[in-house]
């Protein structure tokens, strides 16, 4: 059976706090202003992305089903949109953090785009850019960035219709223009020069573009805090980016008066944590999921202060959000984890008929998902929520596979719909890692383990004609490879049992390549290559 369309709906998000424009524009030509001492106020942090459009219909891919013989909840978090280095060491004074300021490389008039390039200063790793666009020009802006490092952009436009597009070295694309995203942020997959594209809307309109680029800070070898002392240079915030695990417990304390200097925390995936509208100096909280942390000092009225922010994560990751028992006579649902460094959760339970068993799960932006619930009869049914609550498969189509390359960061919702006698059923879970296809005539080697039978699902997003060659180096009693398009299916076939492929993209769309276990605990290398 097609699956049929769901029904999206975007949703806009709103900065929490407005921007207020001070730098100037250059009165004769619309090239971007160079920042004055004054700076615009940066806002603080984003509400997560909203979600594509419209997406394309895909047809689910019979990936093999690995099931333990006694499922067991992992206690763990989604993985990262994209994967993480080691942080680097802790940093203790804001010393060479960036501010970025645009230095152009040519006066542009209306008939060049607009450009140039961001240069790094001491003291802060917020930037504001203002200028103006004709409708439809792309203004296109180089970005020197680490590996690792949260990356936020937030446009502002008075039509709310200047747009973003964002670009490794080799072309690969980070967030696509054609999504017409004002908000966006990520951890970047490497240390390069990123290009940032402004495109310009249906009529000419000024155009605000905030960059923060927090500084990455982990925790000293047995502890687990840190105390930054900075300044607010030339009043900008300051932001620190923390990975901490699911389950942690948070507590960030600035030694200012609020009346001076508040803080305000997000997660680079979930979203505001503590919103700077609160004008707080203390914060205690839970973590939702293990992700990148962002804790910004925000001055108030731009004032310059001096500071020490103290930041810990403690406990043990997942105490604080076991997940529910999956037995064999679970019929409540819950929340689904997925272990650290995995990819694939299973729940088995009984259903009564016409019973729906609810589960959810945290996923990011353009990860895929892929679903398969198993029952006797073959007749318990699948349907899923967006975060917004729009439904993305209508449990009429009675689905029991499905896949899709999900539209934006939050919490989903799986129904488990029982059929028309009581049965037991198993649903397998997977989230696909996503990953930066690398360059034409370069490689990538992905270290790993199989972990319980568990299968690993591995994303790229490729164009039409992309040559990919894969090779795991572990026999195929011990792994093998599966690999398929989220919309036109299976490419190589598990049943092959093969351990290396290469083969051309047919079309441009997400593509998962997976590594099956054979049953037993093994360490493997996957490496991707593009010849």
């Amino acid at each position: 059976m097609a699956p049929k369309q769901p029904i999206t709906r975007s949703k806009p998000y709103s900065i929490l706090i407005s921007l207020v424009v001070a730098a100037l524009l250059l009165a004769s030509c619309s090239v971007p202003s160079i920042l004055s001492n004054a700076p615009t106020p940066v806002p603080a942090s984003p509400t997560p992305m909203p979600g594509l459009g419209t997406p394309v219909p895909i047809s689910p891919s019979p990936t093999p089903q690995v099931l333990l013989a006694t499922p067991t909840s992992v206690p763990a978090s989604p993985t990262p949109l994209l994967p993480l280095a080691t942080p680097t060491d802790v940093l203790l004074a804001p010393t060479t953090a960036p501010l970025l300021l645009l230095s152009p490389t040519a006066a542009p008039t209306d008939s060049l785009p607009l450009g140039g390039t961001f240069s790094l200063i001491t003291g802060t790793t917020a930037g504001v850019l203002q200028g103006t666009l004709q409708p439809g020009q792309v203004a296109t802006y180089t970005l020197s960035a680490g590996q690792a490092q949260p990356l936020t952009l937030i446009m502002n436009s008075p039509n709310n219709d200047v747009t973003m597009g964002v670009f490794e070295p080799n072309g690969n694309v980070l967030l696509d223009p054609a999504a017409k995203y004002t908000r966006w942020q990520m951890a970047l997959p490497a240390t390069e020069l990123y290009t940032i594209q402004v495109i310009g809307g249906a009529t000419t309109e000024s155009f605000t573009l905030t960059i923060k680029l927090p500084l990455v800070v982990s925790f000293g070898s047995g502890t687990n805090s840190s105390t930054l002392n900075g300044t607010t240079v030339n009043g900008y915030l300051f932001s620190y980016s923390f990975n901490c695990a699911i389950g942690q417990t948070m507590s960030a304390s600035l030694n200012v008066p609020s009346s001076t200097a508040y803080i305000d925390i997000y997660g680079l995936s979930s979203g505001t944590l503590l919103s700077a509208s609160e004008q707080v100096n203390n914060w205690t909280g839970v973590l939702p999921q293990t992700q990148d942390y962002i804790v910004e000092v925000v001055p108030v009225n731009n004032l310059v202060v001096n500071y020490s922010l103290t930041v810990s994560c403690t406990g043990t990751p997942g105490s604080s959000y076991a997940p529910p028992a999956s037995t064999s006579s679970s019929s409540t649902g819950g929340q689904l984890y997925i272990a650290p460094g995995q990819t694939e959760a299973v729940v088995q339970g009984n259903i009564t008929p016409g019973q729906v068993v609810t589960y959810s799960v945290q996923a990011n932006q353009f990860q895929p998902m892929i679903l398969i619930v198993g029952s006797p009869n073959n007749d318990v049914v699948l349907g899923v929520l967006d975060p917004n609550g729009n439904t993305m498969l209508n449990p009429t189509s009675e689905f029991t596979y499905w896949q899709w390359m999900l539209p934006q960061t939050g919490l989903y919702t799986i129904h488990v719909v029982g059929g028309i006698t009581s049965e037991k059923y198993t649903l397998t879970t997977k989230i696909g890692r996503l990953y930066t296809y690398p360059a034409s005539g370069t490689s990538m080697t992905i270290y790993a383990t199989t972990l319980k039978g568990y299968i690993k699902s591995y994303a790229f997003r490729l164009s039409a004609g992309v040559v990919m060659t894969l090779t795991l180096n572990v026999p195929s009693t011990t792994a093998y490879l599966d690999v398929f398009g989220l919309e036109t299916g299976s490419i190589l076939n598990a049943s092959e049992r093969a351990t290396t492929w290469t083969g051309t993209m047919p079309s441009q769309q997400e593509y998962v390549v997976e590594v099956i276990p054979g049953g037993t605990e093994s360490a493997y290398t996957l490496t991707i290559s593009n010849p």
